[in-house]
């Protein structure tokens, strides 16, 4: 299993959308500096607040949570066009945001106000620096994970109100932690003011983005085409692919593609992808379909779209000892479908959990790797760009590493240097487990 630190570094996180939220989360918390600042302002801390005052706070801080909400939100597009698409999700963030904090405000009101009590604030007088610190850091935590519900509610997928919950918590954990440093430094005032709201939002945004990049099960990069290097996650039941704004994997600016034109299910532990184009067609692994089960590195081409399929190594992994339990079941079925793979290739290969072998060629280099131009393409995220190679020198087949970052391994041994391979030895790229046949 891989550790967050290995995510982090691995060409699986969205860079670009983690970008977008951050910056999005920024702006939200920048403008929405306005309306609080007019709330709040000359107004102290040892002041008691009127009625009319207090109702100005609420609302200006519910605006404020509806536009770091609805900026995040508007966000997942990974566009800087603001178009219709993008319109209708930062309305709909805005609304459940600032709707949630009406009540979140008053949660992290009433705690910030207990902390200053026990502090020593009061009217008139200041309390203790600690305390202060304590219950924003408190206050700006809860309110946090209130917005980042928000957002995981407005994404119309319920697996991610956990997430943007979780994101929330930490950012507004940090937020609130820097904002009364950022006072000190700057000396207060508005300015100290804005920078305080500005990073509170962009670490919610980065934070919610974040926790949602780590723990996606199955998700598309875009190999060949205009969008080359943009990356989709595949969430909830269904995720159409086309090149209408509103299709969660949207490949734009190609005639070829159609508004809707293939869409992937999610059935239990497995995706499914199903074509919708009639006269186009979609393609997998270089095979037309109409529908088909998608693993780990499967190629789909749409239009002039070429894009890969990724799942995570825990979920490939799951789906692959659920399959080797089966066959355990049924030797026969098991048989039948090695004896199925072996028959597509002559000659030696390797051959992967599901059975599926890939030539290894005889008279040149074979190179395995994640980029397109190996001879054997692995798209799991584990597999560098150019991993390892397997060569043949007077019918002795020799594996090699070519630098990669999580290793070759023939058996349980690590390679460091070229190592002869045999018939039925395990080799390993990663966390990507293959059986050479020689």
């Amino acid at each position: 299993m891989n550790s967050p630190l290995a995510l982090l570094k691995s060409d699986s996180l969205n860079r670009r959308e983690l970008t977008f939220k951050a910056l999005a989360g920024l702006v939200g918390g920048a403008i929405g500096w306005l309306p609080v600042e007019m709330a709040s302002h000359n107004h102290t801390l040892t002041e008691q607040m009127t009625s009319a005052q207090a109702l100005a706070a609420t609302i200006s801080m519910c605006v404020l949570s509806g536009l770091i909400g609805g900026f995040i939100l508007a966000a997942e597009g990974q566009r800087l066009d603001f178009n219709r698409d993008a319109q209708l999700r930062f309305a709909r963030g805005f609304g459940i945001c600032a709707f949630l904090a009406y009540f979140g405000n008053g949660w992290s009101n009433a705690l910030f106000t207990a902390m200053l009590n026990a502090g020593g604030w009061g009217v008139g007088h200041q309390g203790s620096a600690l305390f202060l610190v304590m219950g924003r850091v408190i206050s700006w935590t809860v309110l946090g994970a209130v917005l980042g519900a928000g957002v995981g509610i407005a994404t119309l997928s319920p697996p991610n109100i956990l997430k943007g919950g979780f994101g929330g918590v930490v950012g507004g954990f940090l937020g609130g932690l820097t904002f009364d440093l950022i006072n000190l430094i700057t000396g207060g005032g508005l300015f100290a003011r804005l920078v305080g709201l500005s990073l509170i939002g962009l670490a919610i945004g980065l934070f919610i983005g974040l926790v949602q990049e780590l723990t996606k099960a199955a998700w598309v990069t875009v190999e060949q085409g205009r969008l080359r290097g943009r990356q989709y996650r595949i969430e909830g039941a269904r995720a159409s692919i086309g090149r209408a704004e509103e299709n969660p994997v949207g490949l734009f600016g190609d005639p070829a593609v159609q508004p809707r034109h293939a869409v992937i299910e999610r059935r239990g532990a497995d995706y499914v992808i199903r074509n919708l184009a009639v006269q186009a067609g979609t393609f997998v692994n270089g095979n037309r379909i109409e529908s088909v089960e998608l693993h780990d590195g499967d190629r789909i081409n749409i239009g002039g779209y070429q894009i890969l399929f990724h799942l995570r190594a825990t979920v490939a992994q799951a789906r692959q000892q659920a399959s080797l339990a089966v066959d355990a079941l049924n030797p026969a079925r098991a048989a039948s479908r090695v004896a199925a793979a072996n028959a597509k290739i002559e000659g030696p290969s390797l051959v992967d959990a599901s059975g599926q072998p890939y030539p290894v060629r005889s008279d040149t280099v074979t190179r395995i790797g994640r980029a397109l131009d190996n001879e054997i393409v692995v798209g799991h995220s584990s597999v560098s760009r150019h991993h390892a190679s397997i060569e043949n020198s007077d019918g002795v087949f020799a594996v090699k590493d070519l630098s990669s970052q999580n290793g070759t391994f023939v058996g349980n041994r690590r390679v460091t240097e070229p190592t002869r391979v045999s018939d039925g030895d395990t080799l390993r790229f990663g966390d990507a487990q293959f059986t050479f046949r020689g």
